[in-house]
């Protein structure tokens, strides 16, 4: 081949080269005149309320959505009779702003409509329990999913893991239910599934720093004459957390603390001992005496330990009954012998007055009660009401009263008896009172000016 065939066929190529590559731009430039073109009137690649609008035009798009149906079978539960259709007006508009994306990207729409006041109740009060009614039909046959949990065992953090299983989330779509219910065309809920949070997840993480955080919680109790201190890691022994997080935790430690302190102070219903005016011991019975709540005081202490925060209990807020923190019924308080038919008032630890009286009968209807009791109130100028053994109805007044029972058993004077009858054990048979004390109309303000409301009266033979 000649020098010049060679340079006429290299002209050829370029130039053919040339042509094919006017012709591409051409192609592409036409397509995109095209594309540019049909797009003015058609959707780009998207997708309204997850519904394919890919090359519609805004009355195309508007009809599909107005009859289009999510496959339930897929990943969505759809509500039916939820419907609301949407206008065109609306569709414009999202195609408005849709049109101004570039050319191959994809965009995820959401058609939205005014939802009415009726269309909503209708919703939330018709559509939503039967919503519900359906998650529970289809949770019958599938597992339940069980998260991994951080327990307190024996005073150590345990990761208990859990199982994935395949049961619905209810509680988060319905949730979302209630969301779509204020504005969406058609409720379509995602089939959410639980999910069962591994043994190093964030919420396994958190759920660690939660607990030893709580179990740096101290907790103080103040009593009568000691204070107590609780560190949580010390009396929380065992624990798991709740469906809302918190950590419940095994009280019996606390419990058992609590009861053995409470059988060392209480003195309600006990059997006590007075040194004055001789040792003697006042059988178990009667109305005076405190103990602790054993239940609210554990309680208190077990909810305080939990708190991130330090606390200081006082146990007088979870005692009961009268005379808190005194030993026995300490040093003021009255004494009476039934046997010698004598009645002593002590103040500080001092006898202030030595009475004779008249008591009730040692047995039956009439019999003053034995044991640890306290003037409840205090009255003057009471009338005594009540009936005789006979069934007569008396009314005696006094100008003196101090009940230590409901049943009426009180101290007070009592004008009617005979003074010979006062400190005379051999008169009580006939003279005996209803179950009071009855003192000398002369005494009893003596007895009077050193008692008060809430002392102690220890009755004893």
């Amino acid at each position: 081949m000649s020098r010049k065939e060679k340079f006429s066929r290299k002209k050829h190529k370029g130039s053919l080269l040339k042509r094919s590559l006017l012709v591409l731009v051409l192609l592409v430039f036409g397509g995109f005149i095209g594309s540019h073109i049909y797009f003015q009137n058609h959707f780009k690649f998207t997708k309204i309320n997850n519904v394919d609008v890919s090359g519609l035009t805004v009355a195309q798009a508007t009809k599909k959505l107005n009859n289009t149906h999510i496959d339930e079978n897929g990943n969505y539960l759809v509500v039916r009779n939820s419907r609301i259709k949407i206008n065109q007006s609306d569709v414009k508009q999202l195609f408005k702003d849709r049109s101004s994306m570039g050319l191959i990207t994809s965009k995820k729409l959401n058609a939205k409509s005014d939802v009415s006041t009726k269309q909503y109740a209708y919703r939330i009060k018709t559509l939503l329990p039967q919503f519900k009614n359906r998650i529970d039909q289809i949770n019958t046959d599938r597992t339940p999913t069980s998260d991994s949990k951080v327990l307190l065992k024996d005073q150590k953090l345990v990761v208990k893991k859990g199982k994935q299983g395949n049961e619905l989330d209810k509680a988060a779509m319905v949730k979302s239910f209630k969301k779509q219910a204020k504005d969406n065309l058609m409720i379509s809920v995602k089939m959410k599934k639980e999910v069962s949070a591994t043994p190093t997840s964030t919420t396994i993480v958190n759920q660690k720093k939660q607990l030893r955080q709580a179990l740096k919680n101290t907790v103080t109790l103040r009593t009568y004459n000691k204070t107590y201190h609780f560190v949580a890691k010390n009396w929380l022994t065992d624990g798991q957390p709740t469906a809302t997080g918190k950590y419940k935790f095994n009280s019996v430690k606390i419990k058992n603390w609590v009861a053995k302190f409470a059988a060392k102070v209480d003195t309600a219903g006990k059997s006590l001992t007075i040194t004055a005016p001789k040792r003697v011991r006042i059988a178990a019975g009667g109305t005076y005496g405190w103990k602790i709540n054993q239940t609210t005081l554990s309680n208190a202490i077990l909810k305080n330990l939990q708190k991130q925060d330090s606390a200081t209990l006082k146990l007088s807020n979870y005692a009961v009954g009268t005379g808190y923190g005194t030993k026995g019924v300490g040093k003021t308080y009255v004494a009476v012998d039934l046997k010698n038919l004598e009645e002593y008032v002590y103040k500080d630890g001092k006898l202030k007055v030595k009475v004779p009286i008249m008591s009730g009968t040692l047995t039956g209807g009439n019999a003053t009660p034995k044991g640890s009791y306290y003037i409840m109130y205090r009255q003057r100028h009471a009338t005594l009401r009540g009936k005789n053994s006979d069934g007569s109805k008396y009314a005696s007044p006094v100008g003196y009263w101090e009940p230590i029972t409901m049943s009426g058993v009180g101290l007070h004077d009592s004008p009617w008896q005979p003074a010979l009858v006062y400190g005379n054990p051999s008169a009580r048979g006939q003279y005996h009172s209803h179950g009071c004390l009855n003192n000398p109309p002369s005494k009893m303000p003596s007895v009077w000016k050193y008692t008060h409301t809430n002392e102690p009266v220890v009755i004893y033979y």
